[in-house]
């Protein structure tokens, strides 16, 4: 058998099942009640350049909040102290801009050290103030979710 077939074929199957992933997104305030967000770079497979709440994927055997403080460490350059977790879970279906399913579990969460700063996947980062959230199309389900969090009124 050949070596390459032999080890695509689990790829194959696997690409073949539909499936949901874990996310985390988290909200971070300022002494104002603005909300930051960051802009994702153009090279993002999902939502490219679409504003959204820091955060990401669960990684296999990694647990949401240290999700959280991984992701935004990565994205921002800032450490986080978790100050809450939603008790909403959200659903994310497939839309027609993303075809990833994702339950995401929201953290609350404040800078403890460090200035935000664009990195990697993230191409801007802006303080936005809740009315300003509104007029704007977010990534995900993110804007669902502040509504829900009763932070877009």
């Amino acid at each position: 058998m050949n070596i390459k077939y032999f080890l695509a074929k689990p790829l194959f199957n696997i690409l073949q099942f539909k499936f949901a992933i874990g996310g985390v997104p988290v909200i971070i305030q300022n002494s104002k009640k603005e909300i930051l967000l960051g802009k994702r770079t153009k090279n993002m497979i999902t939502y490219p350049e679409f504003w959204g709440l820091p955060g990401g994927i669960i990684d296999y055997n990694e647990l949401s909040e240290k999700t959280a403080i991984r992701e935004v460490k990565e994205e921002l350059g800032v450490d986080i102290k978790i100050v809450k977790k939603s008790k909403i879970i959200y659903e994310n279906p497939p839309k027609k801009e993303c075809s990833l399913h994702s339950i995401n579990i929201v953290y609350y969460a404040k800078i403890i050290k460090g200035e935000p700063k664009p990195l990697n996947e993230t191409s801007e980062i802006k303080w936005f103030k809740p009315s300003e959230i509104k007029k704007i199309n977010l990534a995900y389900n993110h804007k669902e979710i502040l509504q829900k969090e009763g932070l877009l009124k």
